[in-house]
């Protein structure tokens, strides 16, 4: 019969840990990259995944690919047979086990396998939700914050996205083996950077990330559009607003609608600028700036202020806003070439890689 393991509720005090991948200003983790080996099944390997589908889907779908296993998405009700006793990796992100971001029976269900024995390794997508005080997530974040407390204790190893989650998950969870690598490309790789660029822009990603981008395009950006005689080509769902609306009737922007990921990936390879409205701090967990920096793309961040995080440099790996450029002081290709060379210690098959390694370390 397995030892039952008593998990605390709350950590109090941490040694700091040995294996916190920090980036260095060119974007390489520490520790030499391992070598990719070819697929092979792990034994009773379960993956948990949101139902649905999505970013944090696709990301799981892909993996898959490379260590094959069974893809399970979970309900409440969902018999504790189904998880497996061997191997199960989490892939988490609150809102998509819970409308409002706190699946406690998730946690359970969680508790209880490790309780059997499991092993259990999580790839934090997301922590908790922030929010103004008049907002849902203002209310929930001190539940979805224990939330992720819970699951870092249970974690025989968990693996995130950008140093601002994995500082979090050091103080606050247990102390196991680790990776911190920036999300990659759900839309594919390149082995090379294509040059030459289309004079064309990408808004690529879900309707509210781009809406975000729209706002923030002024009459100085389209005007820059106009007198360098560039395309915007806009990928994803359409977006219902009058704004948006108004782009497409004007035939300011060319919307393709949704795209396979291959199509996707060949208008990327094609194009020379990649617009994206997020905070610089946890860009890194971006699919959206992973598929840029993979094809080589200039990406164009739009934010309230910008800091070195994780890497990235503004004004070398990504363009702090579209002024530097409309102005000459900055160079697309260059920065394009700094956003492809950034990406490359984390492409998918390093992924594959560390969570090999931390596997067989935590077992």
């Amino acid at each position: 019969m397995p030892t039952l393991i008593s998990w605390p509720s709350r950590r109090t005090i941490l040694k700091p840990l040995p294996r916190l991948e920090r980036l260095y200003e060119g974007g390489v983790p520490e520790g030499a990259p391992f070598v990719g080996r070819s697929p092979s099944m792990e034994p009773g390997l379960v993956t948990l995944v949101p139902p649905g589908t999505g970013g944090v889907r696709d990301y799981a779908d892909i993996m898959n690919r490379h260590i094959p296993g069974r893809i399970l998405a979970p309900q409440p009700d969902t018999p504790l047979t189904d998880f497996g006793f061997g191997h199960v990796v989490l892939n988490f992100s609150g809102y998509g086990y819970h409308a409002r971001g706190i699946p406690n029976w998730l946690v359970e269900r969680l508790t209880q396998l490790r309780a059997n024995g499991t092993q259990l390794g999580i790839y934090f997508h997301e922590l908790f939700a922030s929010g103004p005080p008049w907002s849902s997530a203002f209310w929930l974040r001190p539940v979805q914050r224990r939330i992720a407390i819970d699951l870092a204790n249970l974690a025989s190893y968990w693996l995130t996205n950008c140093n601002m989650a994995a500082q979090w998950l050091r103080q606050h969870g247990a102390a196991v083996p680790h990776r911190v690598l920036p999300v990659y490309s759900n839309v594919g790789e390149l082995p090379m950077r294509p040059t030459p660029r289309a004079d064309k822009i990408v808004v690529f990603g879900g309707p509210a990330n781009r809406a975000q981008v729209y706002r923030r395009l002024d009459a100085g950006f389209w005007r820059w559009v106009l007198e360098e005689g560039l395309a915007v080509h806009d990928i994803g769902p359409p977006i219902c607003t009058a704004e948006y609306d108004r782009l497409r009737e004007s035939q300011r922007i060319h919307a393709h609608g949704s795209l396979p990921a291959e199509q996707v990936s060949q208008r990327l390879s094609e194009a020379r600028f990649g617009l994206l409205c997020y905070p610089p701090q946890v860009v890194a967990k971006s699919g959206v700036f992973a598929a840029y920096s993979a094809h080589g793309v200039c990406p164009i961040l739009f934010a309230d202020d910008y800091q070195v995080h994780d890497g990235l440099k503004p004004d070398h790996h990504y363009a702090a806003g579209y002024t530097s450029l409309t102005e000459g002081r900055l160079s697309a290709e260059a920065i394009g070439g700094a956003a492809f060379d950034w990406y490359q210690p984390h492409r998918i098959d390093a992924h594959a890689q560390a969570f090999r390694d931390l596997m067989r370390a935590s077992a």
